[in-house]
């Protein structure tokens, strides 16, 4: 948890430039500031064209993913090559996930 706050003094021209900043990329202001100190590099914009209905759908198809682990899992009636496909759409899924 974090429990250190640092407190700093902008003007009106410095406060809308780091605004700025923080919603090019999609995050909110004490999240962008924070990523800046540390890392000392500007966060990278998200990908552009993507949609809420496409992180809906990733969501929706790791949900799915997730039940019929779970199925397999209490019923252990997956075939080797099943727990194999599974484990790919998994993976293929966590990449996607990356690249959003």
């Amino acid at each position: 948890m974090r429990q250190n706050v640092l407190k700093i003094y902008l003007d009106d021209n410095e406060w809308d430039h780091v605004v700025d900043m923080a919603a090019s990329v999609s995050m909110p202001l004490s999240g962008f500031a924070r990523t800046f100190l540390v890392t000392q590099k500007p966060p990278q914009p998200k990908a552009s064209g993507v949609t809420v209905e496409a992180v809906a759908a990733l969501n929706r198809c790791g949900s799915l993913l997730n039940q019929i682990a779970r199925i397999g899992n209490s019923s252990q009636t997956f075939t080797a090559a099943e727990v194999r496909a599974v484990t790919t759409a998994r993976e293929r899924l966590l990449a996607i996930a990356s690249q959003l």
